[in-house]
């Protein structure tokens, strides 16, 4: 081989391991871009998803304080119903209570 030839080949091996360097380089700043790319997405993702519950938290606790003011409204009015059937009939079951009491029939 000639001196010319054994040049141009070790001056092909040594663009070889530039660009093998290069590349490598590359690899590694990608990869670790991606990393980052990744962690700030899962970051990202997990925020929306605690502000997501939060709303939905907020949501279910209005809900809940609106069922619950609707159930204690219903239970007031059929108290009050009860009440109302009840009162006629108490003076006759106060005094059948106090005849049994007393031994009258």
């Amino acid at each position: 081989m000639s001196p010319k030839t054994i040049a141009r080949i070790l001056s092909i091996e040594q663009e070889a391991v530039k660009i093998h360097d290069r590349a490598e380089r590359f690899a590694t700043r990608t990869i670790k871009d991606a990393e980052q790319a990744a962690a700030n997405l899962n970051e990202q993702t997990l925020s929306q998803a605690h502000q997501q519950a939060q709303r939905i938290k907020t949501t279910s606790r209005k809900a809940a304080r609106a069922e619950r003011a609707r159930i204690i409204a219903q239970a007031e009015v059929a108290v009050r119903r009860l009440e109302e059937l009840a009162a006629p009939h108490l003076n006759s079951a106060v005094k059948f209570v106090l005849d049994q009491v007393a031994g009258r029939e």
